[in-house]
């Protein structure tokens, strides 16, 4: 059910990724080291060897000041890695609330879905259980309805995860329970009796 994972695990460094310096540097949480590499002339929209650009790994990190430094520096808050995931969503997977507060301040679009997986930054939170997260996103219009490519909504990827919190403030902000015939007869019960 974890779509995320093994985009995620790669921007981890749990794989045999190949980083320059700067995306060392976003993983890291080096300021000093990410001003010294742009003013030197390393382009901050540079991606690693698997695509993924510093801005997603500072977010996914949990580097504010670091994601705060690469968007004054002109890099899109809009930037995708090659599964199409932004820094929103990466940010949003890690429970990241400061980095995703201040993506949403930029005007990171909090619905985008525009990825290999049609996950919106929501659906990464509730998956991984990010109750804050979840909130804040619910406080800026996210769409508790929203679809990933397999059809299950956000309240759906929290249940499957048993993350109950997450699952409950979806309910609670409107999230409708999923036939059973599409999430399977335990979860459907479970999320009917939380209604």
């Amino acid at each position: 059910m974890n779509v995320f994972l093994p985009i995620m695990l790669v921007l981890m460094g749990t794989s045999s990724t190949v980083a320059g310096p700067l995306h060392d540097a976003a993983k890291n949480g080096d300021l000093k080291l990410a001003r010294q590499l742009l003013d030197q002339g390393t382009n901050p929209t540079d991606f690693d060897s698997s695509g993924e650009p510093a801005l997603l790994i500072a977010s996914l990190a949990g580097h504010a000041d670091i994601v705060a430094f690469l968007l004054d520096k002109g890099v899109s808050v809009e930037s995708r890695n090659k599964g199409g995931l932004t820094a929103l969503h990466a940010a949003a997977y890690a429970g990241n609330l400061d980095v995703v507060k201040l993506l949403v301040s930029k005007k990171a679009p909090v619905n985008d879905d525009k990825n290999f997986y049609h996950m919106s930054p929501l659906h990464a939170a509730a998956e991984e259980g990010h109750a804050e997260v979840v909130a804040f996103l619910l406080a800026n219009k996210a769409d508790i309805e929203a679809k990933e490519r397999n059809g299950y909504t956000p309240v759906t990827q929290a249940g499957w995860r048993s993350h109950w919190e997450a699952a409950d403030l979806l309910l609670k902000a409107g999230a409708v329970c999923q036939a059973a015939d599409i999430v399977g007869e335990p979860l459907y019960n479970e999320c009917l009796k939380r209604k």
